[in-house]
């Protein structure tokens, strides 16, 4: 119980304190200029904070538009673009299995190692990457969700992202499965603010098209792209696609034997460009740079190595691609890890290649090229006293004619020395003695010495092999031409490591170089 004294003496102090506040408010009120005075300073500042935040807002804005928009390209544009791959986590970076290791190994579903690739590829002066995906099906398939987060990365740093379409994933295997999935990526992802347009249409890549025909595809498109509204981008040696798609390109143009970079491109090209003239409609030739390749570990026995020579070897594909006419640029890749393709930072290259690629997509976008200093240049070479020319490449083709039409003979080594007996009529190849017979070589894979001079023209050419396009299915090895194959021989053997084929009476073993992960 509170005592009754305590009571009334509290009441009757909170009757003084309110007869004050009283008596405090009556003179105040009594001095009304001083009251006017601050509510109009009050208003005054009210004023001001909604001006200056009615200032500020589109600043902000306009910060942000490139981030949520990025700009839309043209077909015309020289675009350059990467294949990017989301399946790595955190058991794919044994070394059993890689020739190198990410300078920070990673696994894809990582939004922060999404983020961080993009800024690398923005920096390095590529436009887009061309992202693996396998459909949006399977419970194991984790190239859908990886797509969706990546497009989302993407569109907050003003970058683009394509879809390669693996037409053999093992979630769709079928004309109805894949037509589907088409359906999905053109009426979902395609749709994305990130996604790579050209003229308002989306940009779609396909990796091995070739497991279906022209009519096949034909019908396919019918379905999931009546009015090509997008635009199909195909792939491999077969250029008959163009029928049905918008523009081709080659994954991979670093074979085994080694193929001749400039006039492996310029030959598709001059393909790509009869086809557009045959349909009268745009056909987009899309070329291939690699930094090297070595897929030895995941393929004992059946794999091969190119060697990137310190970024050499990288710099003639860019040069290549450029002098053959590319309209776009594709770089194989941006994370094949497995394949040794790569051109992300790595413990063996640091960010050389991120750094050779801003170098060289800078000089295609402005269209020209920087001047290359031969393989050979920094070495004296003999002078012989007669027409010579040495090797300067790991593996050298010898043809017999001059052009990658002409059957292979042989294959000579870097620094072999060949004595020379001919060349054609623009000098782009010799003809040479090999083991006792005569053959002919590609001339920027070679440096001439001597008195060339007194070499003459050939005029009396063999014939190229020509391959009835009815007769049998075809494929190139390297930079050889088209070449009869059974088809039956290819079923038992297209999901293993290739399948053997015969030219005259040399044997070779053919397979698609591109892993299956």
């Amino acid at each position: 119980m509170i005592p009754s004294d305590v009571v009334s003496t509290d009441i009757a102090h909170e009757q003084v304190q309110f007869d004050a506040l009283i008596s405090a408010a009556e003179e105040r009120a009594e001095t009304p200029p001083h009251l006017g005075w601050r509510i109009l300073i009050t208003v005054i500042l009210l004023l001001l904070v909604a001006l200056l935040s009615l200032l500020l807002q589109p600043s902000r804005v306009a910060h942000s538009a490139p981030a949520l928009a990025p700009a839309q390209q043209s077909v015309t544009d020289r675009l350059v673009l990467a294949f990017y791959y989301t399946w790595f986590d955190e058991a794919s970076w044994s070394p059993d299995q890689l020739s190198d290791q990410p300078l920070e190994p990673y696994a894809s579903r990582d939004r922060g190692v999404m983020g961080r690739q993009i800024d690398q590829a923005k920096a390095a002066g590529i436009d887009a990457f061309v992202v693996a995906w396998y459909g949006p099906n399977g419970d194991t398939n984790q190239t859908e969700p990886n797509l969706t987060a990546l497009l989302d990365e993407a569109a907050a740093r003003g970058f683009k992202i394509a879809v390669l379409f693996e037409t053999d994933s093992p979630f769709l295997g079928s004309v109805d499965a894949t037509t589907a999935a088409l359906q999905h990526l053109l009426s979902v992802h395609a749709n994305h603010p990130a996604y790579l347009r050209v003229d308002g249409r989306p940009v779609v890549f396909f990796w091995r098209p070739g497991i279906y025909g022209v009519d096949t595809w034909a019908a396919i498109r019918s379905q999931a792209d009546p009015g090509y509204n997008a635009f199909w981008v195909g792939e491999g040696v077969d250029t008959g696609l163009l029928a049905v798609f918008d523009g081709h390109h080659l994954y991979s143009n670093t074979w085994n034997p080694p193929a001749d970079l400039t006039a492996t491109n310029q030959k598709f090209a001059a393909r790509v460009n009869a086809a557009e003239a045959a349909t009268g409609a745009n056909k987009q030739w899309v070329a291939t740079v690699m930094p090297g390749y070595n897929d030895v570990k995941i393929r004992p026995g059946s794999g091969f190595a190119t060697d990137r020579e310190g970024g050499a070897y990288y710099e003639r594909a860019w040069q290549a691609a450029i002098a053959g006419g590319a309209d776009w640029v594709v770089i194989n890749s941006f994370n094949e890890w497995p394949e040794g393709s790569y051109i992300e930072p790595s413990a063996a290259y640091g960010d050389r290649f991120l750094s050779l690629t801003a170098t060289w997509s800078s000089q295609f976008k402005g269209g020209t090229a920087p001047e290359l200093v031969a393989a050979s240049a920094a070495e004296t070479l003999p002078v012989p006293e007669e027409p010579t020319v040495y090797v300067r490449t790991p593996i050298l083709n010898l043809r017999a004619g001059p052009g990658v039409e002409y059957g292979l003979l042989g294959q000579v080594l870097d620094g072999d020395a060949l004595p020379v007996c001919g060349r054609n009529a623009d000098t782009t190849w010799w003809q040479v003695e090999a083991a006792g017979a005569e053959a002919w070589v590609f001339g920027e894979l070679v440096a001439a010495a001597g008195p060339l001079d007194a070499v003459g023209i050939v005029d009396a050419l063999p014939a190229p092999i020509v391959v009835e396009p009815e007769a049998a299915a075809t494929v190139e090895t390297a930079d050889a031409p088209a070449v009869t194959v059974d088809a039956a021989a290819n079923d038992d053997t297209a999901g293993t490591a290739g399948f053997t084929l015969t030219i005259g009476d040399q044997t070779y073993t053919v397979r698609p170089v591109r892993s299956a992960e």
